[in-house]
């Protein structure tokens, strides 16, 4: 019930072994009042590792947890483990999050060591939403430092990550979400938009757009205040919450004026817009070209 505190959104589960520990946890959540909250199942276990496809299916994202994990298996074995982890999560459009001992030498000592960076910097090229530290924060001797140094690997490696297209990462027949998601990050590459905009309810579609990795930001707009801060963790994503999105015309109206107030986008710039769960519209989503 800890979990279920006031504005939470997220809870972290350690241990998650199999799919009914996920089960277990969402129906505790729910008996307490947390049906909004979304588990990020932690993998710490070879037991983990051999059920994750339904531990996966189950949770609504996944926390590398590479400490314990190492412990629990071979450590030559992790990083194969961490890859497969991230690569399953970026199909099934759910959070991964990789964690533990990232810059653990800024426990005691101001700069992490080369490899450290090179750590982070190879999570986020596989494909990870989000970073962790926890020793070095928690209890380190430099936290905002660690914090620093980690925020500006990221930025770097960001600026060399390249969308991905191919259909490594696609099922053999797309979802209806998927291909328009996917035509418009193919669109916003080729016309070089600054911005994709997209209408969200529950954040799926803006997580399809994040599958791909598109150059462009992803702006998230959505009437639902619980899901607006869970998009925080998706990579690439800025979500905007807003009172209401009547209609595809309304959408258009709100998307365009966000984007030019938040910085986002500047006038005369092309935007792909994605109309999502929230327009009324019909199931069959759409996706659109722009200019501001």
């Amino acid at each position: 019930s800890v979990g279920c505190a006031p504005r939470a959104v997220l809870v972290a589960a350690s241990f998650m072994r199999k799919r009914s520990d996920v089960v277990e946890m969402r129906e505790h959540l729910i008996a307490h009042g947390g049906e909004n909250i979304q588990i990020i199942s932690k993998i710490e276990n070879q037991e983990g590792l051999n059920n994750f496809d339904e531990i996966l299916e189950a949770s609504d994202g996944i926390m590398v947890a590479r400490g314990d994990l190492g412990v629990e298996i071979p450590v030559e074995e992790v990083i194969f483990a961490q890859k497969m982890m991230i690569e399953k999560c970026i199909r099934a459009r759910k959070v991964v999050i990789t964690a533990t001992q990232m810059l653990d030498s800024m426990i005691k000592n101001p700069p992490p060591t080369r490899p450290e960076a090179g750590d982070v910097a190879n999570a986020i090229l596989d494909g990870t939403d989000a970073v962790m530290l926890s020793g070095e924060s928690a209890k380190g001797k430099y936290p905002l430092e660690a914090v620093s140094i980690m925020a500006t690997i990221c930025e770097r490696t960001d600026r060399v990550m390249n969308s991905r297209l191919d259909y490594n990462n696609d099922s053999r027949k797309l979802r209806i979400t998927e291909a328009v998601c996917r035509g418009a990050v193919e669109t916003a590459e080729k016309l070089e938009a600054p911005l994709i905009v997209v209408a969200t309810q529950g954040g799926k579609s803006a997580r399809a757009v994040r599958k791909y990795f598109p150059d462009a930001t992803i702006l998230a707009l959505t009437t639902n205040e619980v899901t607006a801060r869970q998009l925080v963790l998706s990579k690439g994503v800025v979500s905007q919450l807003v009172k209401e999105i009547n209609s595809t015309d309304d959408f258009y109206r709100l998307g365009k004026d966000v984007a030019l107030q938040s910085g986002l986008a500047q006038k005369g710039d092309v935007v792909v817009m994605v109309s999502g769960a929230l327009v009324p519209s019909g199931t069959t989503n759409t996706a659109s070209v722009h200019v501001l």
